[in-house]
């Protein structure tokens, strides 16, 4: 895996960039999609994360994985346009789980798991739905949440703290009485 090698001390390469777009593309734009529900906002947010990345490749610290870098990137972009598309308000959080199964009954479960959530978070307001992705989700800390949305971080953590709350009560008829 190319894309999460350590680079080494010299900027990303072409190819570098290309192997990282075909292993983490998926994540990115899913990344992205969660937080502007517009599937045409969330490719946006991905070319632009990747024409900033590239541009300022000189900057890529080579300590660092360069797909991390790039989907930080991505989930400021998709952040930058949708404050743009809506200024003061975030739009409502879609979710996409990742199917790692071949296993039928699993991936039906999954698929299950998925649209509960999706209706879930919809349930939520634009700052819980923002907030709870990128700190659960994303793993942003909160600090970081605070500063990229323009609020205090005592308003994230009552976000984060709202949203846990409503997505345990409204997803509870999920827990398994199986064991």
């Amino acid at each position: 895996m190319a894309a999460v090698v350590e680079i080494g001390g010299h900027p990303p390469t072409q190819a570098d960039f290309h192997s990282a777009i075909a292993e983490r593309s998926d994540r990115w734009y899913s990344a992205c999609l969660k937080i502007t529900r517009n599937p045409d906002l969330a490719a946006d947010a991905v070319q632009d994360a990747l024409l900033n990345a590239w541009r300022k490749r000189e900057q890529f610290a080579s300590s660092s994985r360069l797909d991390t870098w790039i989907h930080r990137i991505a989930i400021n972009a998709a952040l930058n346009l949708l404050r743009k598309s809506r200024p003061g308000v975030f739009e409502a959080l879609e979710t996409d789980v990742e199917d790692q199964s071949d296993h039928p009954d699993q991936v039906l479960q999954d698929y299950e798991l998925e649209n509960h959530l999706a209706a879930s978070l919809a349930r939520l307001s634009e700052v819980e739905r923002v907030c709870f992705v990128l700190k659960h989700l994303e793993q942003w800390r909160v600090r970081e949440i605070s500063e990229e949305i323009g609020t205090n971080e005592g308003r994230v953590k009552q976000a984060v703290f709202r949203a846990v709350q409503k997505l345990r009560v409204d997803m509870q008829h999920l827990k398994r009485t199986e064991l």
